[in-house]
């Protein structure tokens, strides 16, 4: 894997010698540092031992952020070299969203009206393909007999729900920890994007954390401008379709760093599918 210190010599009129890096906890699928060049901030994206797993489209990636930062709703692209996984971009300054930022209805309004820029944004071409997703991810399965087991399960629920016919460019990774409040809501992390149904970037905030079915009601109100009985039972679908996509791509960072957490989070995906 490349270096942060080789990824950073990579970017044209920049000097090593005056750049401070320090590396960010968390994240698998990257690794993540904060970069400081003469007091501006900066956030550099390197692929990980495992990125390639997830088998990410970067190129794609990139052209949805460039627009998405065009429209202020993405960082800015500072510098990028996707056939070597480097990504600079903007440290933006603001406040990330929580959970409790859930309960506040003008913020759901809010974030209702992002999605909506979101999802007005060019579709990129490349639709989203649950069902050969899950078979790629099923693959990397097939070593861990109890894991492979219910991942087809997982394609079988997968497979069998049709989609709305509707399509446009989607987030697809709708958490709160993707939420920052600045002047205005932008969305990071962009590598999941591309044209899907636009139900589903809903079906993943409600999915992902487990929301309330009040709260999901709310959130497509807010989304739909009032309550629709389609709408609702399409984004029933779509929250089960994501369930079988979280645990898919939960199983396989399970075989990788396997811990407590997140096998309880496997049993919970799958008593909630069965």
């Amino acid at each position: 894997m490349i270096t942060s210190a080789e990824a950073l010599s990579r970017i044209p009129g920049w000097d090593g010698n005056d750049v401070s890096c320090t590396e960010l906890e968390g994240g698998l699928t990257n690794r993540i540092f904060l970069v400081e060049l003469e007091r501006h901030k900066s956030i550099l994206r390197l692929d990980a031992q495992h990125t390639a797993a997830f088998e990410l489209d970067r190129p794609r990636e990139l052209v949805v952020l460039e627009r998405a930062a065009s429209n202020g709703i993405a960082p800015e692209v500072i510098f990028s070299d996707v056939g070597a996984g480097i990504l600079l971009s903007a440290f933006i300054v603001g406040r990330t969203w929580e959970l409790s930022d859930l309960d506040d209805h003008e913020n759901i309004e809010a974030l209702s009206a992002l999605l909506h820029q979101v999802h007005a944004l060019p579709i990129c071409g490349s639709a989203f393909d649950a069902s050969r997703v899950a078979r790629r991810y099923l693959k990397n399965l097939a070593s861990r007999d109890e894991l492979h087991s219910f991942g087809v399960r997982c394609l079988e629920i997968i497979d069998g729900i049709e989609g709305s016919g509707v399509t446009c460019l989607c987030h697809n990774d709708l958490v709160v920890e993707n939420v920052i409040s600045t002047s205005n809501l932008m969305l990071l992390d962009w590598e999941y994007a591309c044209d899907n149904d636009p139900l589903f970037d809903l079906a993943s905030l409600i999915a992902y954390h487990d929301l309330s079915d009040k709260k999901a009601k709310d959130l497509l109100s807010a989304y739909a401008g009032g309550e629709s009985r389609e709408l609702a039972e399409q984004l029933q679908e779509q929250v089960r379709l994501y369930d079988a996509m979280q645990w898919l791509w939960l199983a396989i960072r399970h075989m990788i760093t396997g811990t407590a957490a997140q096998a309880a989070r496997l049993d919970e995906l799958q008593q909630r599918m069965r």
